[in-house]
């Protein structure tokens, strides 16, 4: 049981009882949902998992270097049917963690042993499989066009029960807090989900997948009305790569991006309805690449309407690096439109790994000596504990003024040096208000 503790719990599973049922749809009298559930509901199974979980150190153990053995651990889920002539199930991939064995129960009672294809911790999706004949699957339906108030339902397997269905309406959307993993977008909803029910699908009311249940915001086990779902698309765009290459490689675009308050844009003279603004721009990245630049406003991207930083985070996470997006952009007041070949987030952060330097913070420094002698370098502003710089006993305050018998004059060139250094760097620092000179190497990371 995947859980976050704030003020309440945050419990990674969802479902049981009937909530809310609209009075109409399209005009006419809704008396009743289950023919369409009939239809729909066999898509939605239920996963048992045995799961291999290593056993926690007993501090009162005579022979704690005794290997010990693993400890099985029972857990259930649910999950929805994709493909019925593959036999592909998509998931949480906090269902099917640890996995030792599964066993995935159909609505009509079958029963089948289930292996995996791929999983993604950063979205919490995983595909698996199993081999059977005469499946019904969930077809998708886009979530870019839910709105607030729009009616929902919920199936899935509460508490290890068979398949039970919830209904509500959805309470919010593009839902980044609280953070439960890499990428989310939540779809909030207060259709009744409970324990059991991660991985079960939350439906339109035409019964097609507009999200895939994963938490609820509850102080206890139970349901108070504050359920959590990826949206459909992000299941598609995920599972889509984890059944072609067995894994999700996040794209990026390379920007740094804010959300438009009204106060900021009745500085700038912007629109406040909608976008998110580019406060910066990484040099060698998609972005710099294709032209944006600090104060574009990014409005849609593939026709999709951004309304906040975190929803461009995810949009274009879901992307496949090597595919082309367009991007619609405010640049003066003018609309452009910008297509953009989505990098890898891997490649930026290999792009801003710097030898010897990784784990430190630095900025350009300038002062003056009491004798009017100018000093130049690079100024730590913080050092991770675990870096190769703390290791050579760097800390924050400290000034880099000379990097292999050069002198430093801002961290651009530092970087530049390090960057050519074959086997170690040999700095010159500046330390305390007397401005005392040591000698730091640090050796290159085997």
């Amino acid at each position: 049981m995947k859980k976050i503790f704030s003020l309440f719990f945050i419990f990674i599973f969802a479902l049981p009882s009937l909530a809310h049922i609209p009075a109409q749809a399209n005009n006419q009298p809704v008396t009743s949902i289950a023919p369409m559930l009939e239809q729909i509901t066999p898509a939605v199974v239920n996963i048992a998992v045995e799961k291999q979980m290593p056993q926690i150190p007993d501090p009162f153990d005579e022979a704690p270097n005794t290997p010990k053995q693993p400890k099985d651990f029972s857990g259930v889920g649910s999950g929805i049917i994709i493909d019925a002539a593959q036999g592909l199930i998509v998931t949480n991939a906090h269902v099917v963690k640890d996995q030792k064995v599964m066993i995935v129960t159909l609505k009509n009672g079958r029963r089948y042993h289930a292996t995996l294809v791929g999983e993604d911790d950063g979205f919490d999706i995983a595909v698996i499989k199993i081999n059977a004949q005469h499946l019904t699957q969930m077809n998708f339906d886009d979530s870019n066009k839910l709105q607030v108030g729009d009616f929902v339902l919920a199936v899935g397997s509460p508490f290890g029960l068979t398949q039970t269905v919830t209904s509500g309406v959805i309470s919010a959307l593009n839902r980044s807090e609280p953070q439960i993993e890499g990428f989310q977008s939540f779809i909030q909803t207060d259709a009744p989900i409970n324990p059991g029910n991660s991985g079960g699908a939350l439906l339109d009311l035409q019964g097609k997948l507009i999200g895939m249940n994963t938490a609820i915001y509850s102080p206890t086990m139970g349901n108070i009305g504050i359920g959590f779902a990826i949206p459909s698309d992000m299941v598609k765009s995920v599972s889509e790569q984890l059944i072609k290459y067995g894994k999700v490689e996040p794209g990026m675009l390379g920007v740094l991006a804010q959300n438009i308050t009204p106060e900021l844009a009745d500085a700038l003279g912007i629109p406040s309805d909608g976008g998110v603004i580019i406060t910066q721009v990484r040099d060698g990245t998609p972005a710099s690449k294709a032209g944006l630049k600090a104060e574009d406003v990014i409005d849609t991207v593939n026709g999709v309407a951004v309304k906040s930083s975190a929803q461009l985070h995810n949009i274009m996470g879901i992307m496949r690096p090597g595919t082309k997006a367009t991007l619609k952009l405010l640049r003066n007041h003018k609309t452009i439109s910008v297509s953009v070949i989505v990098g890898s987030t891997q490649e930026l952060l290999e792009s801003y790994s710097v030898p010897y330097l990784n784990g430190m913070r630095l900025t350009n420094f300038s002062d003056l000596e009491p004798d009017g002698s100018e000093v130049r370098g690079a100024l730590i502003t913080t050092v991770n504990d675990s870096s190769e710089g703390a290791l050579a006993g760097l800390t924050e305050g400290d000034v880099i003024v000379d990097a292999n018998g050069t002198a430093i004059s801002d961290v651009k060139q530092l970087i530049s040096i390090a960057k050519n250094s074959p086997q170690r760097l040999l700095l010159k620092v500046s330390r305390g208000a007397h401005n005392q000179l040591f000698y730091a190497v640090i050796e290159k990371n085997q």
